[in-house]
């Protein structure tokens, strides 16, 4: 009876650890639908003005593995960025690239919430048709050190 007792102890406490990890990384909620966040403010006030990189940025393309080659979204990443086998390939944008936001986006994760902007990023050779994202906090300013904005 101990035994059992220590063992579903154990379980649990790795099951809540294993959460954790999930959660410090990022990963989306599945019972909570990614909602758009474009009308509500500060987003609302970001939404259609444009960018120019002015820092290290890389466009990480993510796969849908193991199909290396199907991209199911394109991350606006500062270093030092990732690389594991769920990205394709990487794609430094130049300084001076402009960026225009889109759209805004919010999904649930362990840990929160994860905001981002959907954008586009024209003449920098990334494919049509993925969405590309870059990621802001509460304040939905992009962040300073690398954008900044255009005739704003």
């Amino acid at each position: 009876m101990v035994t059992l007792a220590k063992r579903v102890a154990l379980a649990g406490c790795g099951l809540f650890a294993f959460l954790i990890m999930l959660g410090i990384g990022g990963v989306a909620v599945p019972w909570f639908p990614e909602t758009e966040i474009t009308h509500q403010r500060p987003y609302a006030d970001f939404v259609g003005r444009e960018y120019r990189v002015t820092g290290d940025v890389s466009a990480y393309a993510w796969n849908d593995f193991p199909d290396r080659a199907k991209i199911l979204t394109i991350s606006l990443i500062a270093p030092p960025g990732v690389r594991n086998r769920f990205v394709s390939y990487v794609t430094p944008l130049r300084r001076g690239q402009k960026i225009r936001i889109v759209s805004a986006w919010r999904s649930v994760v362990l840990e929160g919430f994860l905001r981002y902007y959907v954008v586009t990023v024209p003449d920098a050779g990334l494919p049509d048709a993925i969405p590309i994202t870059m990621r802001v906090n509460s304040d939905g300013i992009p962040d300073p050190s690398v954008y900044e904005p255009i005739g704003q």
